[in-house]
């Protein structure tokens, strides 16, 4: 029963969607608005894997200080992509929709 409640929440959302908007840039709307909530979200949890990493690296010896070393060079890859990702979806965003 409970690997069901994940699908019947999803599949519960959808009429918001579809009621929310009358035509594809209502839709697109609605969408944007979702991420700019969640995408800030997302990018802060990835600097506090990146702290926390940091602050692994500087406590720990041997290798578990390895293990750190590789958390800390994957979050900083995260963080990248995220930021560029959420940079060119801006640009994007401006150019076609205004």
């Amino acid at each position: 029963m409970r690997k069901y409640i994940p699908i019947f929440l999803f599949f519960s959302t959808i009429p918001i969607f579809a009621f929310a908007a009358e035509d594809i840039l209502g839709l697109i709307a609605v969408i944007k608005y979702i991420l700019q909530a969640i995408v800030p979200l997302i990018i802060s949890l990835a600097v506090i894997f990146f702290l926390w990493s940091t602050s692994q690296y500087i406590l720990r010896e041997g290798d578990a200080k390895n293990d750190a070393k590789d958390h800390m060079t994957w979050g900083i890859i995260i963080l990248f992509v995220m930021v560029s990702v959420w940079g060119l979806v801006a640009i994007l965003s401006n150019t076609f929709l205004g």
